[in-house]
């Protein structure tokens, strides 16, 4: 197994695997159509939009790096904009044994176990917003967002829509040529203790999958996985220590395939055996035996430095480890830990693949035309792109999230803040390499006396009474066309 560590910040002791320690060059993507090429001259021509806050900030930094070299980072939620919620949540729930948020809102369900300010299934904007949010078990370390937003938020010339069936049917020759494809990279990693049941009821159900095995560099272990695809070209990697033989024949991981980033850098299959079986519900009841739960986060990647150079600078905290493996650079960035389980982390990686592959367009032309979109339409403090809706949720503990917005806009990171009555307050952002990052706690107003709530039928999810109430009209989305 390759996986050959080039660059390394070490935080954490990892002895005690169950109680861990906590201690951009601009790219622009030109595509075949007329209306890309119209979006990347408009880029082009305006660069990158910079603001500053309405209502100033503070000049006092404090010690803003300092703070942030504490605390640590806690996931929420995997966000993964959809043009069919419905489909990708009953394909979870379906294969993978995910069930309706427990916060979600059914009149007459228990006080405990409703929120109606947070359904699991929501509408609104006069059906041009559906979203449908998902748990892993009773217990639910995170959870699992598909929102749909038509014909609002910026999307660019080439809509969601566009690039799910791209995936789609990517994924559709991969199974039938026993392939992996780049975009496979985009993917939630998922355990059971045994992949047995699964395997046979996937086989029963005529789903299609890669089948795959290999050996683990972290406890030499043999671990088998199954790489499935939703109806909209959502990836999930079910892997497990244990398969019976007859079902499936999975093959060895190939070097274009990237050996090493299909494993766990941090468990070993006994903590994970163990952690999979306190997910009890309610009433004390283990897992099913087709219930999987998330471990580790796959992000497809152009650049692994430029993740590296985000994570680093922005959450030094955090251990971020750039390697090789197979043709394929990869960073693993370390001490994340579960929101509703803190004693137990999940892993993020950034894979840049560098083996020879078909199609259309590339993962990289994928991040910059995401990165276009962001140009034209989003900066620091300043609207939006549809985009950010592919997203990972991170609570922060250490610092005020006013510390991070401060930081965002002196590296010219795109984000916008908002106050809400559901969740808090947070800002969604860029993130790095076209992969969205929403971040929550709470403001301390030293970067701005006030912020807007959420609203999911403007452009930029401002609230047009935020901008009245300063006697300012409501901007309105930038036009390319006219640029």
């Amino acid at each position: 197994m390759d996986d050959e560590e080039e660059a390394c910040t070490p935080r954490a002791d990892e002895a005690t695997p169950l109680n861990p320690v906590t201690k951009r060059p601009r790219r622009r993507l030109v595509l075949a159509g007329a209306a890309t090429l119209a979006l990347g001259a408009a880029a082009a021509a305006t660069g990158r939009r910079t603001v500053t806050a309405l209502y100033g900030w503070s000049a006092t930094w404090g010690n803003d790096y300092q703070c942030r070299e504490g605390g640590w980072l806690e996931l929420s939620k995997y966000t993964i904009t959809t043009s069919s919620p419905e489909l990708d949540a009953e394909f979870a729930m379906r294969v993978f044994g995910a069930t309706d948020q427990l916060t979600g809102g059914d009149e007459g369900a228990d006080d405990d176990t409703t929120n109606l300010e947070d359904p699991s299934t929501y509408w609104d904007c006069n059906g041009k917003v559906h979203i449908r949010k998902l748990a892993f078990g009773a217990v639910k370390p995170m959870e699992l967002h598909f929102p749909y937003i038509r014909d609002i938020t910026p999307t660019g010339p080439l809509d969601v829509k566009y690039w799910d069936d791209y995936q789609k049917a990517l994924n559709d020759e991969s199974f039938a040529t026993n392939t992996w494809n780049p975009f496979m990279h985009y993917a939630l990693h998922m355990y059971n203790p045994d992949l047995t049941a699964t395997a046979r009821r996937l086989v029963k159900d005529n789903e299609p999958f890669l089948a795959r095995k290999g050996q683990s560099p972290l406890d030499g272990r043999t671990y088998y996985t199954l790489v499935v695809g939703s109806p909209t070209g959502k990836v999930y990697e079910l892997t497990s220590p244990r398969l019976d033989d007859g079902i499936v024949e999975p093959i060895e991981w190939t070097a274009d395939e990237c050996p090493a980033c299909h494993f766990s850098k941090v468990y070993d299959g006994d903590v994970l055996d163990q952690w999979w079986a306190t997910n009890k519900d309610y009433q004390g009841r283990l897992p099913t035996a087709t219930q999987w739960f998330p471990v580790r986060v796959s992000i497809g990647a152009a650049h692994v430095d430029n993740a590296a150079q985000f994570w680093r600078t922005h959450f030094p905290v955090l251990d971020s480890v750039v390697s090789k493996s197979g043709l394929s650079r990869v960073l693993t960035v370390k001490n994340i830990h579960y929101i509703f389980q803190e004693e137990m982390q999940i892993e993020l990686s950034y894979v840049e693949n560098n083996a020879q592959f078909g199609g259309k367009h590339s993962v990289v032309d994928y991040v910059e035309y995401i990165n276009s979109v962001r140009d034209e339409y989003a900066g620091p403090n300043q609207g939006w792109s549809a985009w950010y809706d592919r997203h990972l949720g991170l609570g922060l503990s250490a610092c005020p999230l006013d510390t991070y917005m401060r930081a965002f806009t002196s590296a010219n990171v795109a984000f916008t803040p908002h106050e809400t009555s559901a969740i808090g307050d947070h800002f969604h952002s860029e993130g790095v390499e076209g992969y969205g990052l929403e971040f929550q706690g709470d403001f301390d107003y030293s970067f701005q006396s006030s912020y807007s709530g959420f609203d999911f039928c403007t452009w930029n999810t401002m609230e047009d009474s935020f901008y009245l109430h300063q006697g300012l009209e409501p901007p309105a989305m930038p036009d390319p066309s006219r640029a």
